[in-house]
């Protein structure tokens, strides 16, 4: 089942308690910003969020803080307008951290 911006809900998107993983988020930023290719970039959270809730850490991607906060601010559009396939980038990440 596809949801918006092209996220599956299946694996990482299930309802339940998420991943907090501190070495993710650190490798996260150390990676180029996946929209500008800049460094300096903070984890992004892409999965569903709750009020005062993140997604699972590892659903991150590394944007710079501008980016970042157009993202949080229209996620289906920043992904539009970047041609970002979000689960693709997730899986990317995920598979190099291993």
């Amino acid at each position: 089942m596809i949801q918006p911006m092209g996220i599956r809900s299946e694996g990482l998107y299930r309802g339940g308690k998420p991943v907090r993983s501190p070495k993710y988020l650190a490798f996260i930023r150390r990676q180029a910003s996946v929209v500008s290719g800049l460094g300096g970039c903070d984890p992004c959270h892409t999965g569903m969020h709750a009020i005062g809730q993140r997604s699972s850490d590892l659903s991150c991607i590394p944007l710079t803080r501008r980016d970042h906060d157009a993202f949080d601010a229209d996620p289906r559009g920043f992904a539009r307008e970047h041609g970002l396939d979000i689960p693709a980038l997730i899986a990317r990440f995920n598979l190099e951290f291993e």
